[in-house]
């Protein structure tokens, strides 16, 4: 039987009021208090911890556990740490759920940026011919961001604010871990409800359990914020708790998620209207370097658009994001983009060029970023450039006056820019002087991502029937004729 509380009736109900605190209570949420509620309602309540997660830098210290940095940005993440099972001292960013269990995390948002979302992924699923695929990180649900997210701050400022989030397959053990929140100061109307869908998994702590992981990814601080971005990230006010209720719940009497209705992505109003416009750009800037050979390079399908697609044809994407519209080019095998002919020989460089989609209200930000390829050259970031910096630089390719000059961009990209605006160097001398294990060549092999995040029309990631895809080429050396 289960031994914390649900509401059935009247006399329930009143019970369930009298303990917990509506909005603009004087009760001081505390996390302390929040494990003693928790405790009084049966549970038993075994604190995690919320850590930096930063790939790219621990291939460049020579991590012993990372082969490679998997194409992630430079940017560190907080992944939660979750306690292996209940009372245990060990934490794992990889963990398993009971039916009835719990992950809760309560806290403060970030400072001001483009971009954050807490992420929910499936990190390894066991298939029902008994295979484990590791590696998914697919989300069965939308994740939490800035623009979805219930804080105790005034709406529309998800910024540097009170916030609860409660992960858990079973209505039941939320509605306990609501009650708990709310006699602990967290007001109840403001508590994020996350399901694991629990018809599309296997809970449970045996081996064909499936393993989940919960993850912050963040992007692009505000500009006077920079400081206090990473003053978060380094020491992040956040706690998370594994909640297991004392007395496993019956099965008869858990009440398991359905699979969440998800966003739905596009608005119908589409970016196409520029396509003459990027035939003329794509032309101007092959005409404006004539003593250069240039090659289109193709742009291959999105990476990690559907996760449930993926899951299904068993493809790990290593972290998929449904608030996000990415494509890729070159060589970047794990996104299934496979040309290895994107090197940047003496002499080379590339033009990555098309519709600025944050101009155009596609995206709340959007960036190009280039990686080395190959395992053995750390799948690194080596090199980004977003849409502040992208603005206004398709203008001197275009006709004077012309009205799509702002929705526009083209960007260089070179081994060696000296004060040449306009272009990203990579890898930067200063990434050189803090990984010395990186060593960028004419013959290095790199892959170029393009991250699209976070339509605001609909708070998830932009309809790919509505976005104009973004170009490469790459322009070398002439050969002299014989």
């Amino acid at each position: 039987m289960r031994t914390t509380r649900r509401c059935g009736g009247f006399a329930a109900l009143l019970s369930a009021l009298a303990c917990v605190p509506l909005l603009g209570s004087a009760a001081e949420p505390s996390p302390d208090a929040l494990t003693g509620a928790l405790e009084r309602r049966g549970f038993i309540v075994t604190p995690g911890a919320v850590e930096v997660w930063n790939r790219g830098e621990a291939w460049c210290r020579y991590d012993p556990t990372i082969d490679h940095a998997w194409y992630n940005n430079n940017a560190p993440y907080l992944v939660l740490k979750v306690p292996r099972a209940a009372g245990s001292a060990e934490r794992v960013q990889d963990f398993k759920l009971r039916p009835d269990e719990a992950v809760v995390l309560v806290g403060t948002t970030p400072p001001p940026e483009r971009y954050f979302a807490f992420y929910s992924w499936i990190a390894s699923k066991v298939y029902p011919d008994g295979q484990r695929l590791l590696g998914l990180m697919i989300a069965p649900a939308d994740p939490v961001n800035n623009l979805s997210i219930k804080t105790e701050g005034p709406p529309g400022e998800p910024f540097g604010q009170r916030v609860a989030l409660v992960f858990t397959p079973d209505r039941g053990t939320y509605r306990g871990i609501l009650e708990a929140l709310g006699e602990a100061g967290w007001s109840i109307d403001r508590v994020n409800e996350v399901p694991f869908p629990a018809a599309m998994l296997n809970l449970g702590h045996g081996d064909d359990g499936d393993e989940f992981r919960i993850q912050l990814r963040n992007a692009m601080w505000e500009e006077g914020y920079e400081k206090a971005g990473a003053a978060y990230i380094a020491d992040a006010p956040l706690r998370m708790f594994r909640a297991t209720p004392r007395v496993p719940t019956d099965e008869g009497r858990l009440e398991p998620y359905p699979v969440p209705a998800l966003r739905i992505c596009g608005t119908g109003q589409t970016e196409l209207n520029l396509w003459n416009t990027l035939g003329v750009l794509r032309q101007r800037i092959i005409d404006a370097h004539p003593g250069m050979a240039a090659r289109d390079i193709d742009v291959t399908v999105p990476v990690g658009y559907e996760g449930i697609d993926h899951l299904q044809r068993r493809v790990p994407v290593g972290g998929d994001a449904r608030d996000a519209f990415c494509l890729q080019a070159g060589y970047l095998p794990e996104f299934l983009s496979w040309d290895r002919q994107l090197t940047l020989g003496d002499g080379e460089f590339l033009m990555v060029f098309g519709a600025n989609h944050a101009a155009t209200g596609k995206t709340s930000y959007m960036s190009v970023n280039v990686y080395t390829g190959d395992a053995e050259d750390g799948k690194l970031s080596i090199g980004t450039v977003d849409d502040r910096a992208l603005t206004g630089t398709a203008a001197r390719f275009l006709p004077a006056g012309d009205p799509a000059a702002g929705l526009m961009y083209a960007y260089k990209i070179s081994r060696s820019c000296g004060r040449e605006a306009n272009c990203l160097q990579v890898p930067p001398d200063e990434l050189l002087r803090k990984c010395k294990r990186l060593s960028v060549g004419p013959d290095t092999v790199l892959g170029i991502l393009f991250r699209n995040y976070l339509e605001p029309a609909t708070m998830s990631g932009a309809a790919m029937q509505e976005v104009l895809y973004d170009r490469v080429i790459k322009f070398s050396p002439r050969q002299p004729k014989p």
